[in-house]
Formats: C-alpha cells, sequence, structure tokens
C-alpha cells in the first residue's frame, strides 16, 4: 500500500513531536512499524523521551508506600528470619560458646563484648539495620559472652562469686 502525500505530509508534521507513535498509527491507519520505517526513509527524528515516563516525581515513594502497607507482615518475618541467620553466623564466626563458662544452649543468652572499647555501634542493633559487610568488620573486634559472663564482666565481678 502506497503512502500518499497527504499521509506523508501528516506524518512530518506530526512525528517530530512527543505523540506517541500509537496515537500516530492510529490516525494515518499503519502499524507503527510502517511508521518507523517510512520516518527513517524520509530521515525523520524524533525526540528522546522516556517511555513510561511517571506524571509524578515521587512515584516511586508512593509505590513503596503502598508495597509495604501491602506486605507489611512479610517484610517483617523476612527481615526477623534474616537477623536470626546473621547472628547465628556471627556465633560460628566467634566460636559459639562464652569464652568465659562455655556455655553455648540458647542462642538468644549470647551478648557481643567488644574487647577494646573501641566500637562503631552494637552489634544487635547493627543486626537489623547494617549491611553484612559492616556487620562482620565490627564482630571481628568482638569477643562472644553469656549475658551472665557479660553482666559481671561490665561491673568488675569477673571471677568473684
Amino acid at each position: 500500500m502506497r503512502w500518499e502525500q497527504k499521509e506523508i505530509d501528516c506524518l512530518k508534521k506530526m512525528y517530530h513531536t512527543k505523540i506517541p507513535l500509537k496515537d500516530i498509527s492510529r490516525k494515518l491507519k499503519r502499524s507503527t512499524k510502517a511508521i518507523k520505517h517510512k520516518a527513517a526513509r524520509l530521515r525523520l527524528s524524533r525526540p528522546n523521551t522516556p517511555v513510561n515516563k511517571p506524571k509524578n516525581k515521587n512515584h516511586r515513594n508512593e509505590y513503596d508506600k503502598r508495597y509495604y502497607e501491602e506486605n507489611k507482615k512479610k517484610i517483617y518475618e523476612n527481615k526477623k528470619k534474616r537477623v536470626r541467620q546473621y547472628k547465628i553466623e556471627l556465633l560460628k564466626m566467634l566460636g559459639g560458646k562464652c569464652k568465659i563458662c562455655g556455655y553455648n544452649k540458647c542462642l538468644a543468652a549470647f551478648d557481643f563484648h567488644h574487647k577494646d572499647g573501641v566500637k562503631e555501634g552494637n552489634i544487635n542493633r547493627l543486626l537489623k539495620n547494617v549491611s553484612k559487610k559492616k556487620l562482620l568488620k565490627e564482630a571481628k573486634k568482638c569477643i562472644l559472652l553469656c549475658s551472665n559472663c557479660h553482666r559481671e564482666l561490665h561491673h568488675n565481678i569477673g571471677g568473684i562469686v
């Protein structure tokens, strides 16, 4: 099917604008492929516009909020699982038992004691909020103690019973 001069003139007017190709193809009753081909033959160019440019600048924030509200429970469960896995990995890395008394029963009973007092943050807080790389870096400065030995150590009781 040949192009009429009227169609070519219409294409030349519309192709330079930001009108979507689908709209141009509907008006000219041609496929988008045919329109692109004819435009290439006529050496026409289009403005480079994003295909799905959002109308609202904060669309990503709104989408993230909506996603969080719809999946709050699932996100919370995944975070709990991830924190537990990280803690198990840290416990294995630090020996898996208290350095003073050898306790190794309950995962929740362990504390991370900073040897030199130089610390960037509390490991239990870091477990939830930072990358694994930062967490491992901070954990290397610690020794593993059960909560009883940790409290005694901080209150200078040490070996006194």
